[in-house]
């Protein structure tokens, strides 16, 4: 993706983005980004402009079904406004690890010669 194709104006993210067979202008709001991130309102004002492009540069997926959704309920729109981002809640890094070790039990032989067990030196 261009750099100049993600950008902030105020308290918006604007990306263009081809959905649906046209060129297409997206905004999304920043109260959309927070929500979606959960942040609470002090984390919320620190969060930059360029945090706002990274978080729609990393999330385009979400921001393009969420467009979507926009375009199925309003049609033939050019300018699509995103104020809610659904999907699954990011999950902090203390949930990402709580699961355990995912390898336990699942223990790699490691490779430790050519196939047959037998090296052959000339």
């Amino acid at each position: 993706m261009e750099s100049d194709s993600v950008r902030t104006m105020g308290d918006s993210t604007l990306v263009d983005l081809w959905i649906e067979g046209k060129f297409r202008a997206i905004t999304i709001s920043r109260q959309a980004i927070e929500a979606y991130l959960q942040l609470s309102p002090g984390d919320s004002d620190a969060m930059s402009e360029t945090d706002r492009r990274e978080f729609v540069r990393t999330h385009l997926g979400l921001v393009v079904t969420a467009a979507a959704e926009q375009l199925r309920a309003h049609p033939g729109t050019e300018t699509i406004e995103v104020d809610r981002l659904d999907g699954a809640a990011p999950r902090s890094a203390a949930e990402r690890r709580s699961g355990g070790d995912r390898r336990k039990g699942d223990r790699r032989r490691r490779n430790v010669g050519p196939p047959g067990g037998v090296e052959r030196r000339r």
